[in-house]
């Protein structure tokens, strides 16, 4: 498989509620000038304003999924990132921990599954829980004064970046972590951070950071299911304490 072929098939753009048809039409154009294909719209229809503005994209628009809730999906992909103005450096606030397209695309060029790259409104941008549901997040740097880019812009400069730095593999043979898995693993480490009596409170954001620690490596199914050897045998061997301190 090509480069120009892996970057057409995997790489999704996302649109969550765009407000603006001229936003859309435009996303389409700098989606075909950089060879992708694959747009999903959020709440929102493609109309006369937005064909209009896509020029050689048109074809993007017709094929473009419509979806009502950004959750359903989430299970698509491998890569999530969520793209917006507003981010931190506190790694208590890991959720905008950001980073810059060029050094996203410079952590995907071993990447080998789906990769979504999600835009929020043009207003006030992705919600919070939007976020939670992604493992990554890019930040575009601007003016401090007023570092909030055009959506179809940030769309621009992000594709941009993808198309000069994003270099997958010429021949991919390693087969990615499949979302199912990553769900099972995160489900049997919580199981174990009960039985360990962690603190409720929290699990949930334990989670979000475990997730994004997977995405980051670029598991591959067989070291999936090696780590999953390791995790069953702890899960196993805290099941067997936890019963004989109840049996006495």
């Amino acid at each position: 498989m090509s480069r120009a072929e892996y970057i057409s098939e995997n790489v999704y753009v996302v649109l969550v509620y765009p407000k603006y048809q001229g936003n859309i039409g435009a996303v389409a154009r700098s989606m075909w000038n950089s060879g992708l294909k694959h747009l999903i719209i959020v709440g929102n229809k493609p109309e006369d304003e937005a064909f209009a503005r896509s020029m050689g994209g048109r074809f993007i628009l017709e094929n473009a999924e419509i979806v009502d809730d950004f959750s359903c999906i989430v299970p698509k992909f491998n890569i999530i990132a969520a793209t917006s103005s507003t981010a931190s450096n506190d790694e208590k606030h890991f959720r905008r921990l950001p980073l810059t397209p060029e050094k996203f695309w410079d952590e995907m060029a071993g990447e080998n599954g789906k990769i979504a790259l999600v835009f929020g409104r043009e207003d006030d941008g992705l919600r919070n829980a939007e976020i939670e549901k992604c493992n990554y997040f890019i930040n575009i740097p601007g003016n401090p004064e007023y570092p909030v880019y055009n959506l179809s812009h940030a769309v621009a400069i992000i594709l941009y970046v993808m198309f000069t730095r994003f270099n997958p593999p010429e021949n991919i043979e390693v087969a990615a972590i499949v979302p199912e898995h990553e769900d099972l693993m995160i489900r049997d480490i919580i199981q174990i951070m009960g039985m360990t009596s962690y603190p409720q409170h929290k699990i949930r954001n334990t989670e979000l950071l475990i997730r994004r620690l997977i995405a980051r490596s670029h598991m591959s199914d067989r070291e999936y299911f090696r780590m999953m050897g390791v995790i069953r045998r702890v899960k196993d061997s805290l099941s067997k304490v936890v019963k004989d301190e109840s049996d006495h």
